[in-house]
């Protein structure tokens, strides 16, 4: 089986039913997780590129979609959300091995637990205790220059290869957009 590249930002609530079915339904596959900073590219640079209308029919949707699919919901209070210093905790998880475990806390504590993750602070809490060590150490760690210059060039490869919004899969070069698009990835990488 071909690998299987997740574009994700912790922002996204796609992303985030994305990753809960990516974890429940291709246990099989090799997958890598690629965090972009959603704000990063042009159309979410200024805020949510949606109109009204398709901002309150999305808003109805992805409850919709969460119950279907059986995933903990409980949104957080204000959104959007910026989702940076989680994603560069990602990085940092993904470097010393810990990545599952705070990748899953991490999406859930925004989309099932309403905790707010946009503060240095929270992320850090999250990190921390992904890689065993103290809330200011990995804030140290997710503070690096080389973590912002990793997440930032990240985001500016997947641009450049056509990403446009997250959840996006890549099987080599093919392209995959939205949550619901899963199995087309994963017959793609067979």
């Amino acid at each position: 089986m071909k690998r299987i590249e997740l574009y994700f930002d912790y922002a996204s609530p796609w992303a985030y039913l994305a990753s809960e079915l990516v974890a429940r339904d291709l246990t099989a596959a090799a997958i890598d997780h690629r965090p972009v900073y959603l704000r990063g590219l042009e159309s979410f640079a200024k805020g949510l590129p949606y109109s009204s209308a398709k901002l309150t029919y999305l808003m109805s949707d992805f409850p919709r979609c969460a119950a279907h699919e059986r995933i903990p919901l409980a949104p957080p209070a204000a959104f959007p959300i910026d989702g940076l210093h989680a994603l560069r905790g990602a990085l940092v998880a993904q470097d010393r091995g810990a990545f599952e475990g705070y990748h899953r806390a991490t999406f859930r504590a925004v989309w099932a637990e309403s905790r707010d993750i946009t503060k240095k602070e929270s992320a850090a809490r999250l990190l921390a205790e992904a890689i065993g060590t103290t809330e200011a150490e990995a804030l140290e760690a997710m503070s690096a220059q080389a973590i912002k210059d990793l997440l930032r060039d990240t985001t500016s490869a997947a641009v450049a290869r056509g990403l446009f919004g997250v959840p996006t899969f890549f099987v080599g070069e093919e392209m995959f957009w939205g949550h619901d698009r899963i199995a087309y990835a994963a017959r793609a990488a067979t």
